[in-house]
């Protein structure tokens, strides 16, 4: 399968591979991962513009086919695929992936491709997560027993790890629009470099004095670039706009400054770096002078990603030896010593853990820590669904 990229290059290795066009433009097969934008062969004689065929391939997973047939129409493509998202039963919904000959649906729904060096092997997956969210909408999000059984699904294989990811969020937005307490912990930073990485989930390990809040009812609301945010309202915020987060929450204690969380919700395991552009586009909604923002990592428990921030963020240079001002010297050797555990498993040298020991902070006190922390909401998957 070739691998093409947007500049429209000819897939000049699935021609040879398959003899030419026609076989691949019918219904029912494989998809390329990513489309021509300019073979004659694959669309035809008809004139469709760069951005109206990556709409369609970005956004639905279109095959080649459905690119020559809705080129010049994308919004014709979407209503199709809402009357076939539709069509589908939650009877039927579950066994799309095991056998997706059960519903003329699934060529819209999914995508079946060759295994990388197994081409008697094949793979599905959902054509893109907008079409997820569609299904999500209109089969999903009321029945719990169907997220909870499509999770299980999803993490079966590595191939559908990224749509588990995907329930696992949706799920969590829907429980933080609920009254339900938050118990969050605080992850401590190490700076390292140009970078401030909180990776010291001590406080959420040991599950000692979360510290709480009390949430409520809210409907999703939609976020309009210069709207001032109202209080108690659960804003979803679309990736490519805010990349840094998934939802913002501001709540305004009484007697105390405004809190603004900004929750993303994750199930990988590895480091994650948040965009400091997704950062700068958070700072600039319409917030009181003062407001604290509080990123919340929300992920199963067990899961300790570390949290990359980079340091101009915070102003450019900022001394976070100063800000521990919230550790006594117990807490200094208890962290101490789970650092050194950390580091005999990740098996880094000694030097670089005298290095970040040097650098650790608890994120609190005055300065810019004061105004930004970082938080875990580790989720108990075994209520996950039944809360």
């Amino acid at each position: 399968m070739a691998q093409q990229t947007r500049r429209g290059k000819v897939l000049h290795e699935a021609m040879d591979h398959f003899g030419g066009c026609p076989s691949v433009c019918t219904p029912n097969l494989w998809r390329f991962r990513r489309p021509t934008f300019c073979s004659r062969s694959f669309l035809g004689n008809r004139t469709c513009s760069e951005r109206q065929l990556w709409y369609l391939f970005h956004e639905f997973g279109a095959s080649i086919g459905e690119l020559a047939a809705y080129g010049t129409c994308p919004d014709n493509y979407e209503a199709v695929l809402k009357q076939k998202v539709h069509e589908l039963t939650t009877e039927n919904l579950p066994h799309i992936f095991q056998n997706p000959g059960s519903s003329q649906s699934s060529y819209y729904i999914i995508t079946i491709y060759p295994e990388d060096g197994h081409r008697n092997t094949f793979e599905k997956k959902w054509s893109s997560r907008r079409v997820f969210d569609m299904v999500w909408e209109r089969h999903l999000s009321n029945r719990v027993d169907l997220m909870e059984e499509f999770y299980n699904l999803f993490l079966a294989t590595p191939v559908t790890a990224t749509p588990a990811g995907w329930v696992f969020e949706d799920r969590m937005h829907q429980l933080l629009r609920t009254e339900r307490t938050l118990q969050l912990f605080p992850i401590l930073p190490r700076r390292a470099g140009t970078n401030i990485i909180f990776d010291d989930y001590a406080a959420s390990k040991a599950k000692n004095d979360p510290v709480e809040f009390q949430l409520t009812r809210s409907k999703v609301h939609p976020l309009v670039e210069g709207t001032e945010l109202q209080a108690n309202h659960h804003y979803r915020l679309e990736s490519s706009n805010f990349p840094a987060v998934n939802s913002v929450l501001l709540i305004d204690p009484p007697g105390e400054p405004p809190i603004l969380f900004m929750f993303h919700m994750t199930r990988n395991k590895t480091k994650e770096g948040r965009n400091l552009r997704g950062l700068h586009k958070v700072d600039a909604l319409s917030l009181h002078l003062g407001t604290r923002r509080y990123l919340v990592i929300v992920t199963p428990e067990k899961i300790h990603p570390g949290i990359t921030i980079p340091l101009k963020y915070f102003g450019g240079t900022v001394d976070i030896q100063s800000e521990e001002t919230d550790r006594d010297e117990g807490e200094e050797d208890q962290d101490e010593e789970m650092d050194v555990d950390q580091y005999e498993e990740t098996g880094e040298s000694q030097d670089e853990e005298t290095d970040d020991d040097q650098n650790d902070t608890t994120g609190g006190g005055q300065g810019p820590w004061a105004l930004f922390r970082v938080f875990h909401c580790p989720v108990d998957m075994g209520r996950l669904f039944n809360p």
